[in-house]
Order: structure tokens, then sequence, then C-alpha cells
């Protein structure tokens, strides 16, 4: 699997992309959790990934996974569309049909014929979903003689709250990373440390595969320090941990650049490096060792680039916070 850059800005949506835009994990989800009776007519030899961004006027849709394969003899597009919140959305059915609609009105702008689509919704959340599954069901009281002229369709709804982790192991068949990335869907956003701390598969894991399952796990998990390090420590994080430190500095280093840019002028393009530098060296010593809001306020006084970079480096190998925070004192 290609490696993914999970940013801090909504992690569950780009974990959810890191792993199902890999076309071996998407063809095993849709074989096997996709509803039998409909993955039985889906033909996926010659399955391909879909632009997921649709231009309708002067609206933008942004769709988190789109695939076109074949149902029978024809041509299809699914939809695969990832809803990471911890409740369930009343807008999903509207969001899906201007999906839906954004494609069509693409097609007959470019001269060409329909295609069916196939919407499908991922849910993980702790409540039930007592959402419609089909777009009429929204209606209340829906008189018979008015149904016709009301649009409707249905989704196929996946609820992996429901499904155990037995269940997904079992239908993910020897795919031990789509295995875990779903589990951690299903975990992560309840905030499930213990869950979490059973998807022992992980340890056997490719070290790749290890980086994108732990950067989902350290940026969307909020959990006390010494938490986060006994899941390291079970799961076998260990080995993976100093590589994904140095993305961190090398993301900080980054950010600080971009920050400076928008601000059009020299101080601000220095202060924005030293504050991108500032907030990955407190990022990563929280993850470590944790910090005391003096000890971070410490941090934020230091404008020094060189003493901020060594800092950060020094993370990697450092036994104590200490050891960190005295080369700023130097």
């Amino acid at each position: 699997m290609k490696e993914k850059d999970l940013s801090p800005k909504d992690p569950h949506d780009r974990f959810f992309k890191a792993v199902m835009s890999d076309s071996v994990n998407i063809k095993q989800f849709i074989e096997e959790f996709l509803p039998q009776e409909l993955s039985t007519e889906i033909n996926l030899n010659n399955m391909k990934m879909l632009p997921t961004e649709k231009v309708r006027r002067y609206t933008k849709y942004h769709m988190d996974l789109a695939v076109e394969c074949n149902i029978g003899d024809t041509k299809a597009q699914v939809y695969f569309i990832f809803e990471h919140k911890s409740y369930p959305d009343e807008g999903v059915l509207l969001q899906m049909l201007g999906y839906m609609y954004a494609t069509w009105d693409e097609r007959k702008k470019e001269n060409k014929p329909l295609t069916p689509i196939i919407p499908v919704v991922i849910y993980h959340g702790g409540q039930e979903w007592d959402i419609p599954t089909n777009f009429q069901g929204q209606f209340a009281s829906l008189k018979e003689t008015i149904k016709p002229y009301i649009p409707d369709f249905k989704y196929a709804l996946i609820d992996l709250s429901l499904l155990s982790d037995e269940e997904i192991r079992q239908k993910a068949k020897g795919n031990a990373f789509l295995a875990a990335s779903l589990e951690l869907m299903k975990y992560v956003p309840r905030q499930d440390a213990s869950s979490i701390m059973g998807i022992t598969d992980i340890i056997l894991l490719p070290e790749r595969d290890k980086l994108t399952l732990f950067w989902y796990i350290i940026y969307a998990l909020d959990v006390e320090e010494e938490t986060m390090q006994e899941i390291v420590e079970k799961l076998g994080g260990e080995e993976v941990m100093p590589s994904l430190a140095e993305r961190l500095i090398k993301r900080g280093k980054m950010e600080g650049k971009l920050e400076g840019k928008l601000e059009g002028k020299i101080e601000g393009k220095i202060e924005g490096k030293i504050e991108g530098k500032q907030n990955t060296l407190i990022r990563l010593l929280h993850r470590k060792f944790g910090l005391t809001p003096w000890e971070e306020e410490k941090i934020r006084s230091i404008n020094d680039e060189a003493k901020l970079d060594a800092a950060a480096e020094a993370i990697l190998d450092a036994k104590s916070k200490s050891e960190v925070l005295k080369i700023l004192e130097s």
C-alpha cells in the first residue's frame, strides 16, 4: 500500500481515504461488506478509481471515494460516502442526491449516457443510525398519490458498530490491514482505548501499514499520555514512532513556511516558521512525555529556530523531557 500523509485536520476522513484509495482494499470491501444481493451483481474486473471532485455551476462537490465498475453488462459508478461524525446525519440523503445529480449533470454536458449510481454509507458512531435508508422516507405521512412525483433512491448502509471484530476479520478474509483499519474506525471515534489495544493483528503488519494506522491513532485518539504509550507498546508501534516523529518534524517546518507565506511580509514568514516549529515540538513532547502548561508556555517563548529544530530532533532518542527542554535553555 502506498503511504498516505494524514493531516491533523479531519483525520477520520483522511484515514478513510488513505485506506480505501488502495484498489485491493476497496475491492475486498465491495465484495464482502456490501449486501450480498448487491455485491454478487458487481463485476470488479475492470474497476477504476474516479475523480472525487464534481463541479455543477458554481458549486464543488467533494466525494470521499468514487469507483467505476460493471453491473452485469452495464457500466455503473459506485460512490462511497464516509460519515465520520459520531451521530446520525439527517442531511446525508440530500448530500448524496447532490453528488448523484452533479455526476449526471457532468455526464450530460459531455454528451455521455447516464449510468447507475449506488450510494453507500459507512457509519461508525455510538448512537443508533435512525436515518431512513430511502429518500422518500424523509417525508412524514407522504400520501400514495404524491409518491410518484417525489424522487426516490436507496443507499446501502454498512454500520460498523453492528459488526463484531470477528465478523470484520472474516469479511476481510486475510487482509489484516483492512480489518485493523475498519476496527480502528469503529473504536477511535468512541475513544475506546481498551478495544483498540485488542486489535493485535497490527503487530504483524509491515511498517508502512503501521505508520498509517498509528498516524490515525495519534491524531484522532484523545487519551492520557500513559494510555497512548500503553497502546503503542501493546500494538508494536515503538518501531515506527521514530519515523512518525521525523515526519511530524518535517511537517512542522513546512507548516511554518506556509503560514509565513500567507503573511506576505518577512516578519510574517519568520513568525509563521517559528510558530510551526513550536507547535510541532509541543505536540511531540505531549505525546512522548506529557507537558505542563508552564512548560508549553516556555516553548512558545523560544524564537530561536536552531534551538527548536535541535530540541525536536532530540526527542527521537531522549529518555526524559528534561533532556529536550535543556536544549532550549542552552
